[in-house]
């Protein structure tokens, strides 16, 4: 752990790389992210639609990504966010007309009450990061596998509700239709591209740091005086809200909002995303996001059949997922770390280029010699460096010189 203490034991901020390598690891998932989405808009056909569910979900994961890779806790209960922010966006943008026929017991406000897209996008958000906010003291105070399973069985909590409270939702876990179709695939690059700004932000701050820093050793953390709870709870409201503005990207792309949808399934679904990436880096989270959305989406053309010249290749139904789980078991069995290695984008440095360049261009011959010299022992008497022996005699028992072996 980098983070060090002040003579009174006070935790000191642990050190930050240089302001251009955060500025590089910011401007690269975003420029990846904009050719991404813009050779899905050229190519054309279903894959705009397809690239659009995978904003939607990576403005989720990012979220998830702020607190499970700032704090090493890993959480099954970020999708009762999502399902939070998606309901507040779905009841506030449906017609009250409809909304009256959908929701006959709900209260009066929410069947009366219809706001305009951007009012509702930030309510959601603000509700996602409220109602982290109530249950973070409860559960951010747990460690290890407790705190997944109180984050699970807050996923299960919020499921019932919005599946039987006919106050808030339709009778009987019924889908919520109705939700207007009003932002295209620009739209959500844009909220993709301020949750990744939002998360590279956080990840500037000294709670960040310090959170991190806990998550390299929980106990030498709060020895140091890091306050391991609060920054947990800094982490899990901003989580929270992010990944209320993904549910409420979530209503809107899928336009119909249904209790079950948001559960279990979903909730793994999101957590392969971060882990196949690497769990500790915003960037591992959009690769996480593109090579699962990629993968996946191959995978259901290949389940519908396709024609390759004389000959129709498909995959049987069902076996998309079975491709989808046998791919994150060797992820996780040859590479625990997650494609970027939990590592945040970052651009060779010229001195490393150069370095390999000589390395390589030196000829392997070479390279073994220097290899060589560099693990032979000096013997005992021989120059170092200093001067030489008067009268250019070589000390006694020292190896003859060979004009002939010069390393490149």
């Amino acid at each position: 752990m980098n983070t060090d203490t002040t003579p009174s034991g006070r935790a000191t901020t642990p050190a930050r790389p240089a302001l251009g390598a955060r500025l590089v690891s910011l401007v690269g998932p975003l420029v990846v992210v904009y050719v991404w989405i813009l050779g899905a808009s050229l190519l054309g056909g279903a894959l705009p639609v397809q690239a659009g569910y995978a904003l939607v979900n990576l403005v989720i994961v990012v979220g998830l990504q702020i607190f499970v890779g700032n704090s090493g806790v890993l959480s099954f209960g970020h999708v009762a966010f999502v399902a939070v922010g998606a309901w507040i966006f779905g009841l506030m943008v449906i017609d009250p007309v409809l909304k009256a026929n959908l929701l006959a017991d709900a209260f009066p406000a929410l069947v009366d009450t219809q706001l305009s897209f951007g009012a509702a996008v930030a309510l959601a958000v603000a509700g996602g990061g409220l109602f982290a906010a109530i249950v973070a003291p409860f559960l951010m105070r747990a460690n290890g596998l407790q705190a997944g399973i109180a984050t699970f069985a807050l996923l299960l909590m919020v499921g019932q509700v919005l599946t039987y409270w006919t106050k808030v939702a339709p009778p009987s876990g019924q889908s919520m239709v109705g939700i207007p179709d009003q932002i295209g695939l620009q739209q959500l690059l844009f909220f993709a591209i301020a949750a990744i700004v939002v998360s590279w932000l956080y990840q500037q701050t000294r709670s960040a740091r310090l959170l991190r820093a806990s998550r390299e050793s929980l106990i030498a953390a709060p020895a140091s005086g890091v306050n391991v709870t609060w920054h947990r709870i800094v982490a899990f409201v901003l989580s929270g809200a992010v990944a209320g503005l993904g549910g409420a990207l979530w209503a809107e792309t899928n336009r119909v909002v249904q209790a079950s949808q948001l559960g279990i399934g979903f909730t793994f679904a999101l957590i392969a995303m971060l882990v196949l990436g690497g769990r500790q880096s915003m960037w591992g989270a959009v690769v996480g996001t593109m090579v699962y959305s990629v993968l996946d989406s191959a995978l259901q053309v290949f389940q519908g059949g396709v024609t390759l010249g004389p000959v129709i290749v498909s995959i049987p139904e069902g076996a998309r997922l079975i491709v989808l789980g046998a791919v994150l078991v060797l992820m996780l069995l040859l590479r625990p770390e997650g494609i970027t290695g939990g590592r945040e984008f970052a651009l060779p440095r010229p001195v490393d280029l150069l370095a390999r360049r000589r390395f390589f261009s030196s000829g392997p011959v070479a390279r073994t010699r220097g290899a060589v010299a560099e693990q032979a022992p000096v013997p005992a008497g021989a120059s170092t460096g200093g001067p030489a022996p008067s009268g250019g005699a070589a000390p006694a028992g020292a190896p003859t010189p060979r004009t002939d072996d010069v390393s490149a």
